[in-house]
């Protein structure tokens, strides 16, 4: 069914209370808003149906931008993925409806069940559901044109890989994030990024005690676990040998996809590594989310220690103190 679509932005409000959510008090902090540009796109791409494939383009980026300054940034690759977006859209809008569709129930169900553990949360930024054109299911952004730090949820990847029981989970791992970025800043070392998907990763267990992998993000885009313990000691060694590492190549081998990881070690294998090392240090996911920087190093480095003497590692340990400290800008 076509969806009617106005030039102001259509900020929807979560429709379930969460003073009933989980059994949790009616004092608890009101839901959070999100702003939907995912419908805009979709009315765009059908209104221009017919057009060249350059004045489609102009036309997205145009009413986009105008919706929220900077959500697709100038250039000609981003041109390209607005083509392809544009292409592929047919087959994708099923999916990519379905996930408008729940996300309101979703994201106030993750909400509701993440405040049993944090009821003092309340979302620091401005969510926006929006098409990603292929470049996320979800993560926080500054926008250099809009001067905006946002929460931005992209449908057309959650609908490729969270359109099933992993959804909630999913939404709970990004909200994590947030909540941990009161206390922990971003750092260049390849063990923060380690240490910050390790505890998303942990959180989502500890609020889902029977989460599966594929529940707690572990298959994407193969399963982990498998093919980690397999090679447990090799990835254990690789994290220790570049723990304090800022090159980014380190940090893509062990966490992006397609980031060229050592031989017979999975794509993202440092979600599985830092889970284990939030596991290994003992502590409670509302323990380890208030540690700052240099706490969590200590920790951090700590628990890998554990796990290497586990292991059988005969590997170097990190050093007890970071060569550097630098942090992102």
């Amino acid at each position: 069914m076509r969806r009617v679509w106005k030039r102001q932005l259509a900020v929807v409000s979560l429709c379930t209370s969460l003073a009933t959510a989980g059994g949790l008090s009616a004092k608890v902090p009101h839901p959070p808003r999100y702003v939907d540009l995912a419908t805009p796109f979709e009315t765009t791409v059908t209104e221009t149906v017919g057009q060249t494939e350059a004045m489609r383009i102009a036309t997205i980026r145009a009413r986009m931008n105008a919706l929220l300054p900077g959500i697709y940034p100038d250039g000609a690759g981003t041109d390209k993925r607005i083509a392809s977006a544009v292409r592929q859209f047919p087959a994708d809008r099923p999916g990519y409806d379905r996930v408008i569709a729940a996300f309101p129930m979703a994201l106030n169900g993750a909400i509701g069940r993440f405040r049993q553990v944090f009821p003092d949360f309340a979302a620091p930024l401005p969510i926006y559901l929006y098409h990603s054109l292929g470049q996320r299911d979800g993560g926080s952004d500054y926008l250099q044109l809009g001067k905006r730090h946002v929460m931005l949820f992209g449908a057309d990847m959650i609908a490729k890989y969270h359109s099933d029981d992993s959804f909630e989970p999913f939404l709970i791992h990004e909200i994590f994030h947030l909540e941990h970025a009161r206390h922990f800043a971003d750092c260049d070392q390849l063990w923060c990024t380690v240490w910050q998907e390790g505890l998303a990763v942990n959180a989502t267990a500890t609020m889902m005690p029977h989460a599966t992998d594929h529940q707690l993000l572990l298959d994407i885009p193969t399963p982990v676990r498998a093919p980690m313990e397999a090679r447990w000691t090799d990835a254990l060694c690789f994290v220790a040998a570049h723990f304090d590492d800022t090159d980014s190549a380190a940090t893509a081998s062990a966490l992006q996809m397609g980031g060229k990881p050592p031989d017979g070690l999975p794509d993202r294998f440092g979600y599985y590594v830092g889970f284990r090392l939030a596991q290994a240090t003992g502590l409670k996911i509302t323990q380890l989310s208030r540690l700052g920087n240099m706490d969590a190093r200590t920790v951090a480095r700590d628990g890998l220690v554990k796990l290497m003497h586990d292991a059988h590692a005969g590997c170097a340990v990190p050093p007890n103190a970071s060569p550097t400290r630098r942090l992102r800008a």
